[in-house]
Protein backbone atom coordinates (compact mmCIF):
# COMPACT_ATOMS: atom_id res chain seq x y z
CA UNK A 1 0.00 0.00 0.00
CA UNK A 2 1.40 3.31 -0.95
CA UNK A 3 2.10 6.32 1.51
CA UNK A 4 0.48 9.48 1.57
CA UNK A 5 2.15 12.66 1.31
CA UNK A 6 1.88 13.82 5.22
CA UNK A 7 3.47 10.46 6.08
CA UNK A 8 6.20 10.33 3.57
CA UNK A 9 7.16 14.05 4.44
CA UNK A 10 7.37 12.55 8.28
CA UNK A 11 10.36 10.93 6.95
CA UNK A 12 12.23 13.67 5.68
CA UNK A 13 11.55 15.90 8.72
CA UNK A 14 15.05 16.79 11.17
CA UNK A 15 15.37 14.36 13.74
CA UNK A 16 16.47 16.14 16.91
CA UNK A 17 17.27 13.67 19.07
CA UNK A 18 17.20 15.86 22.27
CA UNK A 19 14.10 17.71 22.13
CA UNK A 20 14.95 21.18 23.39
CA UNK A 21 18.37 21.26 23.91
CA UNK A 22 19.13 24.19 21.05
CA UNK A 23 16.40 26.05 23.47
CA UNK A 24 17.86 25.29 26.92
CA UNK A 25 21.68 26.00 24.91
CA UNK A 26 20.23 29.79 23.96
CA UNK A 27 19.07 30.09 26.85
CA UNK A 28 21.86 29.48 29.26
CA UNK A 29 24.14 31.48 26.90
CA UNK A 30 21.71 33.93 27.31
CA UNK A 31 22.04 34.07 30.94
CA UNK A 32 25.78 34.19 30.58
CA UNK A 33 25.94 36.94 28.78
CA UNK A 34 23.73 39.25 31.26
CA UNK A 35 25.47 41.65 33.10
CA UNK A 36 25.60 43.77 36.36
CA UNK A 37 24.61 47.40 35.72
CA UNK A 38 27.09 49.71 37.00
CA UNK A 39 27.24 52.91 38.39
CA UNK A 40 28.00 55.92 36.57
CA UNK A 41 30.82 58.42 37.22
CA UNK A 42 29.74 61.81 38.11
CA UNK A 43 31.92 62.86 34.68
CA UNK A 44 29.75 60.61 33.14
CA UNK A 45 26.26 61.54 34.22
CA UNK A 46 27.16 65.20 33.78
CA UNK A 47 28.60 64.60 29.92
CA UNK A 48 24.60 62.76 29.67
CA UNK A 49 22.74 65.51 30.99
CA UNK A 50 24.76 68.15 29.21
CA UNK A 51 23.52 66.07 26.08
CA UNK A 52 19.94 65.54 27.20
CA UNK A 53 19.88 69.41 27.61
CA UNK A 54 20.96 70.24 23.91
CA UNK A 55 19.00 67.34 22.23
CA UNK A 56 16.22 68.55 20.12
CA UNK A 57 13.71 67.37 18.15
CA UNK A 58 14.82 65.63 15.19
CA UNK A 59 18.53 65.30 15.92
CA UNK A 60 20.35 62.27 15.15
CA UNK A 61 21.67 60.69 18.02
CA UNK A 62 23.60 57.36 19.48
CA UNK A 63 23.06 56.06 22.95
CA UNK A 64 24.31 53.16 24.78
CA UNK A 65 21.66 51.93 27.32
CA UNK A 66 21.21 48.89 29.89
CA UNK A 67 18.34 46.67 28.90
CA UNK A 68 17.58 43.29 30.45
CA UNK A 69 20.82 42.86 31.64
CA UNK A 70 23.00 43.55 28.49
CA UNK A 71 24.31 47.06 27.54
CA UNK A 72 22.56 48.04 23.55
CA UNK A 73 23.92 50.83 21.42
CA UNK A 74 20.49 52.45 19.44
CA UNK A 75 21.14 54.85 16.93
CA UNK A 76 18.12 57.22 15.57
CA UNK A 77 16.45 60.25 15.29
CA UNK A 78 15.24 61.88 18.70
CA UNK A 79 11.15 61.95 18.87
CA UNK A 80 10.83 63.40 22.73
CA UNK A 81 13.03 64.62 25.03
CA UNK A 82 10.47 63.77 28.28
CA UNK A 83 12.21 65.73 31.55
CA UNK A 84 8.84 65.11 33.24
CA UNK A 85 8.62 61.22 33.31
CA UNK A 86 12.17 61.14 32.41
CA UNK A 87 13.07 59.19 29.07
CA UNK A 88 14.05 59.73 25.73
CA UNK A 89 12.42 58.64 22.93
CA UNK A 90 14.53 57.37 19.77
CA UNK A 91 12.18 56.48 16.70
CA UNK A 92 9.54 54.27 18.48
CA UNK A 93 11.82 53.28 21.51
CA UNK A 94 11.89 55.02 24.96
CA UNK A 95 14.75 54.89 27.44
CA UNK A 96 14.70 55.94 30.65
CA UNK A 97 17.23 58.34 31.60
CA UNK A 98 18.26 55.98 34.24
CA UNK A 99 19.34 53.44 31.93
CA UNK A 100 21.36 56.15 29.46
CA UNK A 101 25.01 54.97 29.82
CA UNK A 102 26.41 57.17 26.97
CA UNK A 103 24.53 59.60 24.63
CA UNK A 104 25.90 61.05 21.95
CA UNK A 105 24.83 63.44 18.68
CA UNK A 106 25.23 62.35 15.61
CA UNK A 107 24.09 65.29 13.59
CA UNK A 108 22.35 68.31 14.52
CA UNK A 109 18.63 68.93 12.57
Amino acid sequence: MPMNRADRAKQFAPFDALRGLREALAKQEEAHERQEKRELSEEEQASIEQALVELTRGDDVEALCFEDGKYIKVVGTVVRVDTNFRYLQIGEGRIAFANLYGLCIVRRK
